[in-house]
């Protein structure tokens, strides 16, 4: 990165290994995710241990992480700057610990809380770090795998674990196969699953590379699912979302009432009927593709490139 060093440090959690042994980058898996306060107290020792001996031996000059909840700790006894970058309200215990340790705290314009001095919002959100129109185009040749054709309507499904420390007592979708039997009568359904989905299910499963889902995901006529940063990304994409979870965020609730890009059910509106309906609506809709095709352009000139921010800041806590 612009003649820097970058030392990049994980943890094994879901498909964030997956992912990076995609990309080829060389990394380094401090712990891996588990449950429960016990586990995750084990697992901030074990992950920060290492962390703090790395960044000595590698002389590190900024830390940047997403909640940066593991690494804080290290870089605030190696005296090394630390920049957070997050958007989730409600993951209370990793906020606990990582934002009273870090040097500054970026969030997106709609966080929904004041952090004080150290918190800078930016007009965007985190997935544009990697999805904006600058960096990223959907590819079509990754439609083939899933034995998609370039212009064939599809919805994409996403469901979660509830294993994150801050999904606890949440929930989405109470009846998968109900999702299923109404949202194909407008096209294919293909599902991407944190867990094992049922064996009469299984054919609707991604097939692709864990690091072509955007180049998937662009191309759908929907985006239906239990991940509000998938909600999320498929705004950034053009493609209307439907964000299913007991759990709300400031930034899915800003996509719909600013841009109508992501429809929300949360709280007492966390409805799998109120979801289904709102989606079968988007779905028979012939006027869909180019309705949010515009809403998604009044969007992107309204956000910044994220990763400009990103780069920026880097180097100016480098120069210190």
């Amino acid at each position: 990165m612009q003649g820097h060093d970058v030392l990049i440090l994980a943890r094994e959690k879901d498909l964030t290994l997956p992912l990076l042994d995609e990309t080829g980058w060389p990394y380094q898996c401090l712990s891996r995710a588990r449950q429960g306060k016990s586990g995750l107290a084990i697992e901030l020792v074990e992950h920060g241990s290492k962390a703090w001996r790395l960044l000595g031996k590698h002389r590190c000059q900024v830390v940047v992480a997403v909640s940066g909840a593991f690494i804080a700790y290290a870089a605030r006894l190696r005296g090394i700057p630390l920049l957070v970058y997050y958007d989730t309200e409600h993951a209370k215990i990793a906020n606990k610990i990582s934002y009273p340790l870090a040097t500054r705290i970026f969030t997106p314009r709609a966080y929904q809380q004041d952090l004080g001095a150290k918190h800078e919002r930016y007009n965007g959100y985190q997935e544009l770090a990697y999805l904006h129109p600058s960096r990223f185009k959907p590819d079509p040749a990754a439609l083939a795998v899933e034995g998609l054709q370039p212009g064939e309507p599809f919805t994409f499904v996403r469901l979660v674990s509830w294993t994150s420390h801050h999904d606890t007592h949440d929930f989405g979708v109470t009846n998968l196969h109900e999702v299923v039997r109404r949202l194909e009568k407008y096209g294919r359904v293909l599902i991407s699953a944190e867990s094992p989905l049922p064996d009469d299910l299984k054919g609707y499963a991604r097939k692709g590379r864990h690091g072509d889902v955007h180049h998937v995901l662009g191309f759908a006529r929907l985006f239906f699912g239990e991940s509000a940063t998938m909600a999320s990304e498929a705004a950034q994409l053009g493609v209307p979302g439907i964000f299913l979870s007991t759990s709300s965020r400031g930034y899915t609730d800003e996509q719909e009432k600013q841009y109508q890009m992501v429809f929300n059910f949360n709280g007492e509106r966390a409805r799998q009927e109120l979801a289904l309906k709102c989606a079968e609506e988007i779905l028979a809709d012939p006027d869909t593709p180019r309705l949010f095709r515009q809403r998604h352009d009044r969007m992107m000139q309204e956000v910044i490139d994220v990763t400009a921010l990103v780069l920026e800041s880097v180097q100016q806590y480098a120069r210190q």
